[in-house]
């Protein structure tokens, strides 16, 4: 199966919750690029349903609000009623882009510098 995607995506775990109204739902943030990112739920997700999306950085007391839609679902392996997706990002402040970005990078940075003082 080819690819769809046209930016990098970036590995990151952080809670959250989204949904609309007051059906808010905890979700775990698995990865996030420029135009999407991905989420795991313990709970059922609906493709084609808008989302909005609450994530805390750590260490910072601002959070970062995502507005989306689910652009696909599968059930999550472990046998639980929860599901995998995809949410593709329909609005983001700029300056939040930017927090999350910076704080993804950050920490890619901070691996790829541990792994190379392994090496030597």
């Amino acid at each position: 199966m080819k690819e769809k995607r046209n930016y990098m995506r970036f590995d990151v775990l952080m809670d959250a919750f989204f949904g609309k109204n007051n059906e808010r739902k905890r979700v775990t943030v698995k990865n996030f690029s420029r135009d999407g990112l991905g989420v795991a739920s313990g709970e059922s997700i609906r493709q084609g349903e808008d989302v909005e999306i609450e994530m805390m950085i750590p260490g910072d007391n601002i959070p970062v609000i995502v507005t989306g839609e689910i652009a696909w679902t599968v059930p999550q392996r472990s046998g639980s009623s929860g599901h995998e997706g995809g949410v593709k990002i329909k609005k983001i402040k700029s300056d939040d882009r930017s927090r999350m970005l910076n704080y993804i990078y950050s920490k890619w940075m901070k691996s790829k510098t541990g792994s190379k003082t392994e090496e030597k």
